[in-house]
């Protein structure tokens, strides 16, 4: 079995801020206080032109025919683009696909169309003060937002489906052995995956903890012997063709 956690390497911080049109749309969107639309600023951007697709494309060929379940900190689309299906995936930080109303109304939760994505995404580059696209929610009237962590009423229930599958995968798991990979996760989130990471790395004495991170690779005392960490850029790592 194999667990797999994925981290803000994955987001191509480095690349957005080379982005002109990335510094700009950050700007705006800092001065609307609009801090949701980040990850569709992001994605609109990295969409074509980033690296993480392509890597995460071909970890999903080394893991396809595997027993697998992906827990990512990312809010973009970028594990779905690259192929892996939604029911092998949970993103506790949000995603793309749902919103909610800014206020927290509980009943307010739903998809959001690619009509509504795309044109969100040109009003933010085009600066527009409305960024009403979204609509409003439909009991208190108020703004509607993406269903992200940056929300300050952020509505968890968005990924409590996924959630399900992901502690029932991991029944599963009791007594048998287990690789736990561990790729580009910093420290933005570290109640998300890297502490329970370690934690199940630790009590698990058939897991094998593999912890790839270009600056934060080092392993726990309790994991010595039972694990491997490296420096490196987990995108540069599955671009250059690494064999799980």
């Amino acid at each position: 079995m194999l667990l797999i956690g994925i981290g803000e390497e994955f987001e191509e911080r480095s690349y957005l801020k080379a982005q002109p049109e990335y510094e700009r749309g950050l700007a705006y969107l800092e001065k609307a206080e609009r801090f949701d639309l980040l990850p569709l600023l992001a994605e609109g951007i990295l969409n074509g032109r980033g690296r993480a697709v392509r890597a995460l494309r071909e970890l999903y060929g080394m893991v396809a025919d595997k027993n697998y379940f992906i827990i990512s900190t990312c809010q973009t689309d970028v594990l779905l683009r690259a192929g892996f299906p939604e029911n092998r995936v949970a993103m506790p930080c949000g995603t793309l696909k749902k919103k909610q109303c800014a206020c927290g109304c509980e009943q307010s939760l739903t998809e959001v169309g690619e009509v509504e994505l795309a044109a969100l995404y040109h009003d933010i580059l085009a600066e527009n003060p409305d960024l009403g696209a979204l609509g409003t929610c439909p009991y208190c009237h108020g703004k509607m937002a993406l269903n992200n962590i940056f929300v300050e009423k952020y509505l968890e229930s968005g990924y409590r489906e996924d959630w399900g599958r992901y502690t029932k995968w991991l029944q599963g798991t009791l007594n048998r052995s287990v690789c736990i990979l561990e790729l580009g996760v910093g420290l933005d989130y570290p109640s998300v995956i890297r502490f329970p990471f370690e934690k199940m790395g630790f009590y698990n004495q058939k897991a094998f903890f593999i912890r790839i991170n270009e600056r934060l690779h080092y392993l726990t005392k309790e994991l010595n012997g039972r694990g491997k960490s490296m420096a490196k850029n987990s995108i540069d790592l599955l671009l250059g063709g690494v064999i799980l």
